[in-house]
């Protein structure tokens, strides 16, 4: 996936100027510092999750830095000050509104960012040049407190549609499935093999983005091979950064569902010679969702993507300019339906054999549901129980995470077959997912 490139160079440059309160520097060197977060990340020296943060972070600053200052195509050598990067954030945070939590991410990697270049570069201190208080975020939390306060009937709407924007249909997951087909009918790429099973992955398990990134089928440590994808037992150990805080507790080992595992093998022999590479390379997930559920990203051309929409009414109830559906939308979707799944079989008396019955059963299940979900409070109720160790659990978990996950692809039927690799189709069903007696007639129209 192509990176953010600031500056073509066409002449050599000089060397940093500094002062107090100011800085001058090159765009390019942020766009060398944006490849050796590649190099890094290629060599195993960081994580997917990190160097997601470090890039984004980059280009998010200078997009506001160059907005801000006006700074004109071309130039390359410019000077920032302590005032320009608060000027840069402050316009971050009023066009975006940013959770507490990103806008803290976004600050501390852009100073981590100019002390490399700085040290690196120029054998320069960040803090003989910027006053670091521009970096805490609590300095902008208090500065723009009274510009961004909003009205109670503001704060109202926002919550409410907050509220409805949990609640995600089966329709909706259908029409993204509908839409998932024409992109696999017209754009045949790796990129959109890559969103395919992302998107398998996030329905079957309802993992994070971050989490389908940081997929390998195999890690070597000190020689041995290690699996975090074990086809033959039917287990993917994802890795919750949520948790890292205690490393027994970062990964949680959560049972494959039978169709996961054919599709998982039919990647791995099409398109990972080397099972120690990662699953998607150096994609982020949530972009790749973002540009290609969003239907004019993925269709550049306005005549094919008129086409589109007047071939396929179900489509026009979705703008172009906005995605169909996102990884948090089908996390969403997964966690409302394993907690609607999980009272319908309380109900039964199904489970009782392994989490108990009536109330006291209900709410183990629920916490089981935080656990394949990869919450804390899930893990922390799994702690010492080894679902995939202990032969008195192995196959009662398997059976019953199975189950859930069996209903799901009901409710998400036939879109969800039509999705699949015929190979895969084939092998589960007897049926092509092309042919219109696998699941019914597609309700999709290429232009």
């Amino acid at each position: 996936m192509r990176r953010k490139v600031f500056y073509t160079p066409p002449t050599q440059t000089a060397v940093i100027n500094t002062d107090n309160g100011f800085v001058i520097l090159k765009l390019s060197d942020f766009d060398e510092y944006k490849e050796e977060l590649v190099r890094l990340r290629k060599e195993g020296q960081m994580t997917v999750g990190k160097f997601q943060n470090r890039s984004t972070a980059v280009n998010v600053f200078l997009e506001y830095l160059i907005k801000t200052k006006g700074i004109e195509p071309g130039t390359n050598e410019i000077k920032i000050t302590t005032k320009d990067i608060y000027n840069a954030f402050t316009t971050f945070i009023r066009e975006r509104r940013p959770a507490v939590h990103t806008l803290r991410i976004y600050l501390y990697s852009t100073r981590k960012a100019l002390e490399h270049i700085l040290l690196s570069k120029y054998n320069v201190l960040l803090s003989r040049t910027i006053g670091l208080e521009v970096f805490n975020p609590e300095f902008y939390v208090s500065q723009l407190s009274k510009s961004t306060f909003q009205t109670k009937g503001r704060q109202l709407k926002e919550y409410q549609l907050n509220e409805r924007s949990k609640v995600i249909s089966d329709e909706r997951v259908k029409d993204a499935l509908r839409w998932l087909e024409i992109l696999i009918h017209t754009k045949k790429t790796r990129t959109v093999e890559n969103l395919r099973l992302a998107t398998i992955i996030a329905l079957l398990t309802g993992v994070r983005g971050s989490e389908i990134n940081d997929l390998q089928f195999q890690v070597i440590v000190d020689g041995e091979t290690i699996n975090q994808i074990d086809l033959n037992r039917g287990i993917i150990y994802f890795h919750r950064k949520k948790l890292k805080e205690d490393a027994t507790k970062s990964f949680t080992p959560v049972f494959i569902h039978p169709v996961l595992i054919e599709e998982l093998k039919a990647y791995r022999r099409k398109y990972l010679p080397d099972p120690t590479k990662p699953l998607f390379g150096y994609y982020e997930i949530d972009k790749l969702f973002y540009n290609y559920y969003t239907p004019a990203k993925a269709f550049r051309s306005k005549e094919k993507l008129e086409t589109l929409y007047q071939n396929n009414k179900w489509l026009q109830k979705y703008p172009p300019q906005k995605p169909i559906i996102g990884l948090r939308q089908i996390r969403k979707y997964v966690d409302s339906y394993l907690q609607a799944r999980m009272f319908e079989l309380a109900d039964k008396g199904v489970g009782s054999s392994l989490f108990g019955k009536g109330l006291y059963g209900l709410d183990n299940m629920r916490r089981y549901k935080n656990y394949l979900l990869g919450r804390a409070e899930g893990v922390d109720f799994m702690h010492y129980i080894s679902t995939t160790e202990d032969p008195r659990y192995v196959a009662r978990y398997r059976r019953f995470t199975n189950m859930l996950f069996d209903g799901l692809i009901d409710r998400i039927m036939p879109e969800f077959g039509r999705i699949l690799s015929p190979e895969v189709a084939s092998k589960l069903y007897g049926k092509s997912p092309e042919t219109p007696t696998a699941t019914q007639k597609s309700k999709v129209t290429l232009y």
